[in-house]
């Protein structure tokens, strides 16, 4: 122990006599180690910080497969749901919850908040219990029954944390609730960008002519269970494809095509966002990577400088080992300071990357620099200070005796050894460098092509707002249907609005509803009476010719589809040409799976056929789509599009106001120019490539100067050879294309093995890509280019100095 403080003391005085070396090395680990830090602050707290629930690690998520495509879906019928329960022996509880947006009225002003519906088995299968109150009863699992249970903030922000709330009557979307229980402070379930702020009982869902507990065709809820003890995974997933085979041979017009299985609710919480985060740690690990290359190559340089001091510990009888162990303490020591310096800029760094997160990231509120990130700093921190020092440290520890006391420190014992590490490091970094480009240029790319989609619309001055009618003061279609009359009736005369209409689900919303329907006149050979595939819109009149969607055949809605006409639908092209190929699709009919009224499903005349439309995302391909109107399919619940000769944000307050006088409880929420959510569904895009865009630039930059400092020793290692070809004859130009020539064949033999890795790298990122495939040869060939290029650069610098050395003064060198 006293031998290790003398070697730490000495390592710092060594470290305090050389302010500018130690400087450079300490800010360049406190970049490297720093930005690693605040990208694992981020790991830690989505993908490694355990659930907040007791056993978290036996929750699983139910999820129903699409048979025909393979892909999983969250979402099921409660129907489906029902039986698993009874059916399922693996699970200690299967509970039901689905997130909607409610109505609160009567306390202030009436406000729309994000709520959530859960069955009596959610919160004690979380192993939750509220702050105040109790939880559902399986008695409110039945229609009904009418509770709510508050969030902790909606608690205080709203009933001032009355602790007496319980039993407190509650008017949402239009029906008298009462307030039964408080959640605790931090209860965040189900972790999503919108956190729900009360919790109904699922028995509302059982109300209605066409209730959603006895819709087996319509996937709304979301359920999670609790495996028994013993009871693995996979044999819960097992139960449950047995159990979905049993449902569709039951229930073929709906279940056929659909399986059911479990994943753990982890998986399904974070989804394709572990990837993204994993990609972006790499990225950052790989600049941390080059930037200790670069450290390690000035502690060669520093240790090929103090080769006479370890020649005369040696000549005084240490070791090897007892000069191994110094230049390590000195390595450690400095990538600790370096750490410790890291972690200031990792707070900082945090902070600033947060700003760019896209908002959906799940619990990226909880990221903090908490023991496990210090951890992770300080394990990184004393990994490079031994990695990165061993090297450095050994070749100094074997020098030549003799022949370094005897060369008065000339330092001849840097020899081919050192030159080789430095340059293998100096290859290193360039191929490290070269597959970070790569994937950064692919996702510009394909980040610029995202932006050039034409969304098959005209987003701009388009306000959308959302409006919701309850049920219980607008349970008539007639009712609804006068409603939205009266409000764009009201808002077409306001100043600048050339257009109002509405629909649902909106284009870019994240909102989809997909039925199946049957052609008349086409013999169907599939189990199902729906077997084809459409997205449904429900849209007001005008809608196209607000939104810019153009007509290509037939006649837009119009004053004469109303409720009592002729039920009548309008395709897009996508649905024209794959089920009416080479036909004329106006008069056919077909009968879209649903219903809003006891006429059940109806068969509907095709009237228009318009352009296709981006509604998933942009870049998503369009599929087949079908258009119905609003006055024969009276949604409660509408998206209005109002298209504005100026900025339509000014709008905002006067469509308030109208909405108010035609009822005082209704609020307008989702607020929000269409241009603002078509950029919003570039944020998740945007940021992967900013972050690996910057981080790319970094490790170019970082292995540009480690190629500069490597030619810079290198010339000063060489004076006096470059003076004795001087003297010789050589001229400045054949100088400079030595030292040139040097750096571009360790470039180019970097930039050859980063080839190699960045086409297998590349693939892992292909899902990340948007009209550019993986090998892309322009990117390849742009990325090979710049770094050559700045590789040249770099080098230009040292060679030139070369060239003006003096022959006598060289040879007169040391």
């Amino acid at each position: 122990m006293e031998t290790l403080i003398k070697d730490i003391s000495y390592g710092i005085r060594n470290l305090v006599k050389r302010p500018g070396l130690t400087s450079i090395i300490v800010i360049t680990l406190a970049l490297g180690i720093g930005a690693t830090t605040a990208i694992f602050s981020v790991v830690n707290a989505v993908l490694l910080r355990p659930l907040p629930f007791a056993d978290s690690e036996r929750l699983v998520t139910v999820a129903n497969v699409n048979l025909k495509q393979g892909d999983l879906a969250f979402f099921n019928t409660w129907p489906d749901f029902a039986d698993w329960r009874i059916q399922s022996q693996s699970f200690e509880k299967l509970a039901g919850f689905n997130t909607r947006d409610l109505t609160l009225t009567g306390v202030g002003a009436p406000v729309r908040l994000r709520g959530g519906m859960a069955t009596s088995d959610l919160f004690p299968m979380l192993g939750v219990s509220p702050q105040l109150g109790r939880v559902f009863t399986p008695d409110e699992d039945k229609p009904g029954a009418y509770s709510v249970i508050l969030s902790h903030g909606l608690w205080q922000q709203r009933f001032g944390a009355d602790p007496n709330v319980a039993g407190r009557p509650l008017t949402i979307n239009g029906r008298a609730y009462q307030v039964i229980g408080v959640m605790p402070r931090g209860f965040g379930f189900p972790f999503k960008a919108d956190a729900v702020e009360l919790w109904i009982n699922a028995g509302i869902d059982g109300e209605g002519r066409s209730a959603l507990m006895k819709q087996r065709g319509n996937h709304y809820l979301e359920v999670v269970g609790r495996l028994k003890p013993g009871v693995t995974l996979g044999q819960a997933q097992a139960e449950m494809g047995r159990i979905a085979a049993n449902l569709a041979k039951e229930y073929p017009d709906t279940n056929s095509e659909f399986g059911a299985t479990a994943v753990p609710f982890f998986q399904g919480l974070v989804g394709d966002v572990r990837f993204v985060l994993l990609l972006l740690f790499g990225a950052i690990a790989c600049v941390l990577l080059i930037a200790c290359a670069n450290v390690a190559n000035l502690l060669l340089a520093r240790a090929t400088a103090r080769e006479r001091e370890m020649a005369i510990r040696a000549a005084l009888g240490a070791s090897r080992w007892r000069a191994v162990r110094q230049l390590l303490t000195e390595s450690v020591l400095l990538s600790l300071f370096g750490g410790a310096a890291g972690l200031l800029v990792a707070m900082w760094g945090t902070q600033l990357l947060l700003t760019f997160v896209p908002p959906g990231l799940p619990r990226v509120a909880e990221t903090a620099v908490d023991a496990r990130v210090l951890g992770f700093t300080l394990m990184v921190s004393v990994l490079i200070g031994v990695l990165f020092g061993l090297a450095p440290a050994w070749q100094a520890s074997k020098s030549e005796l003799t022949t370094t006391l005897k060369d008065g420190g000339r330092g001849s014992g840097d020899g081919l050894r050192g030159s080789r590490i430095r340059n293998s490091l100096i290859v290193a970094q360039v191929a490290i460098a070269f597959c970070l480009l790569v994937c950064a240029g692919l996702l510009i790319n394909s980040f610029w092509r995202l932006r050039q989609v034409n969304p098959g619309f005209d987003p701009n001055n388009l306000l959308t707002f959302k409006v919701s009618l309850p049920r219980t003061q607008y349970e008539k279609p007639e009712q609804v249907e006068t409603f939205y009359q009266k409000l764009v009736s009201r808002i077409e005369p306001l100043p600048g609005v050339i257009g109002v209409t509405a629909v649902t689900p909106l284009p870019l919303s994240g909102d989809n509803a997909d039925v199946g329907f049957a052609i008349e006149g086409v013999a169907n050979n599939s189990t199902s009476p729906f077997p084809n595939e459409t997205f449904l819109r429900v849209v007001r009149n005008g809608y196209f010719r607000t939104m810019g969607i153009p007509l290509v055949q037939g006649r837009d809605f119009d004053a004469r589809d109303t409720h009592a006409s002729t039920s009548v639908v309008i395709i897009n092209e996508s649905l024209a040409l794959r089920y009416f190929p080479n036909q004329n699709p106006l008069g056919r009919r077909i009968n879209p799976s649903f219903s809003t009224d006891d006429r059940g499903v109806l068969w509907r005349e095709v009237i228009g056929v318009v352009k296709d439309v981006h509604h998933a995302s942009l870049s998503a391909e369009s599929g087949p789509e079908s258009y119905v109107i609003q006055a024969q399919v009276p949604w409660n619940t509408i998206m209005l599009v109002v298209r504005t000769s100026n900025d339509p944000e000014k709008l905002i307050e006067a469509a308030r106001r109208e909405v108010g006088a035609l009822d005082k409880d209704l609020p307008l929420y989702n607020v929000k120019t269409m241009e603002k959510r078509i950029s919003s569904s570039f944020v998740q895009p945007r940021f992967q490539t900013l972050l690996l865009g910057i981080f790319a630039g970094v490790a170019l930059l970082l292995t540009a100067v480690g190629l500069y400092g490597v030619l810079a020793y290198s010339v000063t290692r060489r004076t006096h050879e470059v003076g004795i070809r001087m003297a010789l004859g050589a001229r400045s130009i054949d100088v400079l294309k030595l030292i040139v020539r040097n750096g571009l064949a360790l470039t180019l033999l970097g930039v050859a093995i980063g080839l190699g890795a960045a086409f297998a790298v590349t693939r892992l990122i292909s899902s990340l890509l948007f009209g550019v495939t993986p090998t892309d040869t322009l990117t390849f060939v742009t990325v090979s280019v710049v770094l050559i290029g700045v590789a040249l650069l770099a080098c230009y610098f040292p060679a030139r100095r070369a060239t003006k050395v003096d022959p006598l003064v060289a040879l007169r060198y040391e």
